[in-house]
């Protein structure tokens, strides 16, 4: 059996038919970023190109971890797969997996894999392999059934009013860092109802949570470093904020953190006496606790990011490993991607550059093709020449030129008309001009 296949799928919602890639066999050992994507519910996840309906495509798999010797393979009970079916496939995921390893790396364990036929108990216990207390996980699965519903009542503030009623304690950091982590699965599949419905509940709890205020002080810290014009005004803004605000500001303003910044922010510590010195001091050691570990994960996701960049490269089929791992295909990713292609265009390494670009353009497919058709429509008219090759392609696909396009091709002019770039000035211009085209033969 295949670690990853390519199946032919139907959306249960819209009818269309498309195809999706499969991952039978997760090694965090070869690849540790797997781990995440497992937990998080990226793994094996499906999205319609046409209506967004997302969803999880249950398939046997195994799951093995060589740091904790643990290896499981996952039934879906929904299968209802017999015994004996059930023991050959066993023999083959494992078999898969092992053909990868070098003979000193299978172990005993293999022998007697753990049987999983629930998603979430396969969960607990890759959890439980990282450490992680049943009464931890017990916490979260409470947490994560009441964000399920309070998703419900999203939209209804009188409901959701009644709902969080006595449940403050609960909608704390960890609450909310557990909807922006839903937020950010959303879109990085292409599910842009549930990512707005989801946000719409993070900023209708925001204002009545004690956590989702504090959150309020620090997102108006942040703001605020717009009316900063110089150096010693930042230093003003982060010497008088508290704890909390400062760790926000310091996020979005890491690269003017600099040996001057602290250089100036010891000299007034250096001057300060008392509590205020003492106060001061604190700040500093904070900030400098912040961008050290600001650091650092930038670093560890560079490194990440460019780990998948090899293993793409290095894939028999690169177009699948990239639809394989699309949720990992970040602007760190696009920004570790675009120095290798600098670096091979300076060595005047010619085979990797090619290689490096061919990437580069499979993602850009990718992306082309997660559009909705309205969206692949307007890319392909802002693609081609103007005025010809644009009224051919009118004339060719007038069964698109519905209302829904035409509306959406006025918006994003409009939008394009206020900024404040050249290119987006002209850009909108053309746009409204293949309008103008399009609404002659609508």
């Amino acid at each position: 059996m295949a670690e990853t296949q390519v199946v032919q799928l139907q959306c249960p919602n819209c009818g269309t038919q498309y195809q999706s890639p499969v991952r039978s066999v997760i090694d965090v050992g070869q690849e540790p970023r797997l781990r995440d994507a497992m937990l998080s519910g990226t793994i094996n996840q499906t999205v319609c190109p046409n209506c967004k309906q997302a969803g999880i495509l249950e398939v046997p798999l195994v799951y093995h971890d060589p740091a904790a010797e643990f290896l499981a393979v996952y039934f879906p009970a929904q299968l209802q797969i017999p015994e004996l079916e059930r023991q050959r496939m066993i023999g083959e995921l494992t078999q898969g997996l092992m053909r990868n390893l070098p003979p000193e790396q299978r172990k005993g364990y293999f022998l007697n894999p753990r049987q999983f036929i629930n998603r979430e108990s396969l969960m607990d216990a890759i959890l439980g392999t990282m450490g992680i207390s049943q009464e931890d996980l017990d916490r979260q699965r409470k947490k994560l059934d009441f964000l399920e519903r309070l998703t419900v009542m999203a939209d209804d503030p009188k409901g959701l009013q009644m709902m969080i009623k006595g449940q403050d304690g609960m909608l704390d950091q960890e609450f909310f860092a557990l909807i922006s982590t839903r937020v950010a699965q959303a879109q990085a599949v292409g599910d842009e109802k549930a990512a707005e419905r989801l946000t719409l509940l993070r900023e209708s709890l925001i204002p009545v949570t004690t956590y989702g205020q504090r959150l309020a002080r620090q997102r108006a810290a942040v703001d605020s470093l717009g009316e900063v014009t110089s150096p010693e005004q930042l230093l003003d803004k982060l010497a008088a904020a508290d704890l909390e605000e400062a760790t926000a500001m310091a996020v979005v303003a890491r690269p003017l953190l600099d040996y001057a910044f602290f250089q100036a922010l010891t000299a007034r510590v250096d001057a300060a006496t008392g509590a205020e010195k003492e106060r001061l001091t604190k700040l500093r050691d904070h900030l400098v606790d912040v961008t050290q570990t600001l650091d650092e994960a930038t670093r560890s996701q560079m490194r990440e990011a460019a780990e998948l960049l090899q293993h793409i490269l290095q894939s028999p089929d690169p177009r699948e490993a990239l639809r394989e791992n699309i949720a990992e295909l970040d602007d760190v990713f696009m920004s570790v991607l675009a120095l290798n292609m600098q670096e091979a265009e300076k060595r005047g390494a010619k085979d990797a550059l090619e290689r490096l670009n061919e990437v580069y353009e499979e993602i850009q497919a990718l992306v082309q093709e997660s559009l909705p058709p309205e969206m692949r429509l307007v890319n392909d008219l802002l693609a081609a020449d103007y005025p010809e090759d644009t009224r051919s392609m009118l004339k060719s696909r007038r069964a698109e030129l519905t209302p829904e396009v035409l509306s959406l091709m006025e918006e994003l002019a409009a939008s394009l008309a206020e900024s404040d770039e050249p290119e987006a000035s002209e850009t909108a211009k053309r746009l409204r001009d293949i309008r103008a085209q399009a609404m002659l033969l609508a």
